[in-house]
């Protein structure tokens, strides 16, 4: 029987809080529009979606965390707290609950949630796209960037301009976060043979790929405060003259991000 710290570890719960964040920014943007009802609904579906994409990944990525002792003490299917049984069915619980939910929304906002708890399937489980070069970072910008975005913006069942930018620039800023995840990983990866993108382009590139992604990202989010300030974007390029650490200069990223979501999503 799983322990329930067991079960709560597979879920991931605070390494998922950002999704969940993004989630909920698009519906207290909709807070005119949409009833306390939808919005809580909403709200719980998304929670669920976001800790199924986490607990399937943990149950298709023992391989690898195995070989990381970091990665395997935040999996509990790769140390043993919970048999792959075990965390499939919790997998299998969580994706019928959070569609079941999604489904008493308007049919925008459950075709988009539909979607994108497919594309998490497909990425940790065969074909494994998270395993494949290009779609591995593909998949991730959409069903863990614009994707929960847009579902969240669609409780209405329509789509401002301002949440169509956001949802693109959302996109853009999780290619350069599953890059990221994966130049964490490089080294294990290597080892069980998984053909990532950084595996298969190389560390340089793939950090370049990075700063052209936040660059990107961040443009988008000031132009729709302002066109004049997407210039201010171009200062990411900085940090490479500057000689800033990759760490450093990501957590800079971060930060950036989010306080140019906030200013957009609160402008709107």
């Amino acid at each position: 029987m799983a322990s329930v710290s067991a079960v709560i570890k597979n879920l991931r719960p605070f390494e998922g809080r950002a999704y969940v964040a993004l989630i909920g920014l698009a519906l207290l943007m909709n807070l005119q529009e949409a009833g306390p009802e939808e919005l809580i609904t909403a709200l719980i579906a998304g929670v669920l979606f976001v800790w199924y994409a986490f607990s399937i990944n943990n149950c298709f990525d023992v391989d690898t965390d195995s070989l990381n002792p970091l990665k395997a003490r935040k999996n509990p299917v790769a140390s043993g707290e919970l048999t792959l049984r075990e965390g499939l069915g919790l997998s299998a619980l969580l994706a019928m609950a959070g569609t079941g939910l999604a489904f008493t929304l308007n049919r925008e906002a459950f075709a988009v949630y539909a979607v994108m708890t497919t594309l998490a399937t497909i990425y940790s489980a065969p074909p494994r796209l998270k395993a494949r070069p290009v779609v591995d970072v593909l998949s991730h910008g959409l069903f863990f960037g614009g994707l929960p975005f847009l579902y969240g913006a669609l409780v209405d069942g329509s789509l401002s301009q301002t949440e169509i930018w956001l949802a693109a620039a959302i996109t853009f800023y999780s290619f350069a976060l599953e890059l990221r995840n994966h130049l964490e990983d490089y080294e294990s990866d290597l080892k069980a043979g998984l053909r990532t993108t950084p595996v298969v382009i190389g560390k340089g590139k793939s950090e370049a790929l990075v700063d052209i992604f936040s660059l990107i990202a961040i443009g988008i989010v000031l132009y729709t405060l302002t066109p004049p300030m997407a210039v201010v974007s171009s200062l990411v390029v900085a940090r490479r003259g500057l000689g800033i650490k990759p760490k450093t200069a990501h957590r800079a990223f971060d930060a950036a991000m989010v306080v140019a979501l906030l200013l957009a999503g609160g402008s709107s």
